[in-house]
C-alpha cells in the first residue's frame, strides 16, 4: 500500500525585519528570501494559515512587494478568456486580446486617475470583454441550427451585456465631468470692471 505523502511543512520563521534585510542584501542572499517568500505563498494558497501569516508579515515589511494588480479583477478577466477561448488554448488570440484590454485601459485612466476613476475604467473594460463574449456566443448559435428559444435568449443576453458596457462608459463619462473643477465667470462684472478703468 503506498504511503501519503506528508504536507510540506511551514518555511522556518523569518522575522519581518530579517526578511527585508535579506530582501534588501541583494545577491544570493536576496535569491533566497525571494524563493522562502514563493514557498510560503504557495503554501498559504494551498490552505496553510501559519504560511498566510508569514507572508503578509513579509509583505508588511517590503511594502512595495504587493501587487499593484487588482487581484478580483484579474480573476473576473481570466475567467470570462478561459469562457471565451478555452483554458490555455488558442494562447495567441489570448495574448492579442489581453494587450488590447491594457491599451483601452490605459486610454481611459489617462494621467493621474483617481481611485474611483480607476475603479469605473476597470469595469468599463470587463464589460466590454463580457460584451465581446456574448457576440460571439450569438454569432456562433446564430450560424448553426438552433431553437428559436435558444437563439432570442443568446440574443437578449447580447443585449445586456451591451447594457452594462453603456451603462459603466457613462458613469465614468459621468464622474470625469463632476470632477473636474468649474469655473465661473460673471462676465457682466468683468464689463463692468473694464468701463470704471477705461473712464
Amino acid at each position: 500500500m503506498a504511503k501519503k505523502k506528508a504536507p510540506a511543512s511551514t518555511p522556518a520563521l523569518l522575522a519581518p525585519a530579517d526578511f527585508a534585510a535579506e530582501f534588501a542584501a541583494g545577491g544570493e542572499r536576496k535569491r533566497a528570501a525571494s524563493a522562502w517568500l514563493t514557498t510560503v505563498i504557495d503554501q498559504a494558497e494551498a490552505g496553510d494559515r501559519q504560511a498566510l501569516k508569514l507572508a503578509v508579515e513579509a509583505h508588511k515589511a517590503v511594502p512595495w512587494l504587493w501587487s499593484p494588480v487588482n487581484q478580483l479583477q484579474a480573476n473576473v478577466e481570466r475567467s470570462v478568456l478561459d469562457a471565451m477561448l478555452g483554458a490555455d488554448r488558442q494562447l495567441f488570440a489570448r495574448a492579442t486580446i489581453e494587450r488590447q484590454m491594457e491599451v483601452m485601459r490605459i486610454e481611459l485612466l489617462g494621467e493621474s486617475p483617481s481611485p474611483l476613476e480607476q475603479l469605473l475604467v476597470d469595469r468599463v473594460v470587463v464589460c466590454w470583454l463580457e460584451c465581446q463574449h456574448a457576440d460571439l456566443i450569438l454569432a456562433q448559435r446564430l450560424s448553426g441550427s438552433h431553437t428559436f428559444a435558444l437563439g432570442d435568449y443568446h440574443q437578449r443576453r447580447a443585449e445586456r451585456a451591451e447594457r452594462r458596457l453603456l451603462r459603466a462608459a457613462k458613469t465614468l463619462a459621468t464622474v470625469r465631468r463632476l470632477l473636474v473643477p468649474i469655473v465661473q465667470v460673471n462676465v457682466a462684472e468683468e464689463i463692468k470692471q473694464v468701463n470704471v478703468l477705461g473712464g
